[in-house]
C-alpha cells in the first residue's frame, strides 16, 4: 500500500493522463522557465537554512514570482520554505511540529522514515532530471512496499515525465509521461 510522506500537492498542475501542459497556466510556466535558481540548489538553500532535509518541494507562483516551497524536517520540526526561483533568497518560512505536519497529511509518518534514506532528495532530483532530459519542477517522499521513494516530475520540451527513484540506492524505477 502507498503511503503519501510528501505534501506533493502541484501548485503547476500538469495534465493529468498526457505528457502536455494544457492544464498549467502560461504564466506558470512562464515564471518556471524563468526560474534562475533550480530546484536542486532551492532545496540546498533550504537544506543550509533549516539544518535538516528536504521531504518535498513543489513550485509555485504568488504574485507573478515564481517560488519553490521546500519542506524541511528538522528533528520534530517541519518548516516550509519559500525560496524565490529568480534569485535564491528567502521569501519567507513557516514551522510546524513534526506531528502536525503528519497528521495533516494522515500517513503515519516516523521522523527516522523520512531522514534515514541513502539517497536525498535533492540526489533524487539530479538523478531524475539526468535520467528524463529536463527540469525538475516538483519532488515528494512517497512510502511503498516498506521503502521510501521519490516521484519527481521533470519538465523537458513541453512534456512531463514522472520519474520514480529508489531512496535506498539511487536507482530509477520507472521514467513514464
Amino acid at each position: 500500500m502507498k503511503t503519501l510522506l510528501g505534501t506533493a500537492a502541484l501548485a503547476l498542475v500538469l495534465a493529468h493522463a498526457g505528457p502536455s501542459l494544457a492544464n498549467t497556466s502560461d504564466s506558470e510556466v512562464a515564471a518556471f522557465r524563468q526560474a534562475n535558481i533550480s530546484l536542486t540548489q532551492a532545496i540546498a538553500q533550504a537544506e543550509k537554512e533549516g539544518k535538516g532535509k528536504a521531504v518535498s518541494v513543489e513550485f509555485d507562483t504568488k504574485d507573478n514570482v515564481g517560488l519553490y516551497q521546500i519542506d524541511i524536517v528538522s528533528g520534530e520540526t517541519v518548516t516550509r520554505w519559500d525560496i524565490d526561483a529568480s534569485n535564491g533568497k528567502i521569501a519567507s518560512a513557516d514551522k510546524k511540529t513534526l506531528a502536525t505536519w503528519a497528521q495533516q497529511l494522515g500517513a503515519g509518518v516516523k521522523p527516522q522514515e523520512l531522514t534515514a534514506s541513502s539517497t536525498s532528495l535533492a540526489q533524487a532530483v539530479g538523478i531524475a532530471e539526468a535520467q528524463a532530459g529536463g527540469k525538475a519542477i516538483e519532488a515528494e517522499v512517497e512510502h511503498e512496499d516498506n521503502r521510501l521513494m521519490y516521484d519527481v516530475k521533470v519538465l523537458s520540451g513541453t512534456e512531463t515525465r514522472s520519474v520514480r527513484v529508489d531512496g535506498a540506492s539511487g536507482q530509477v524505477l520507472a521514467n513514464k509521461s
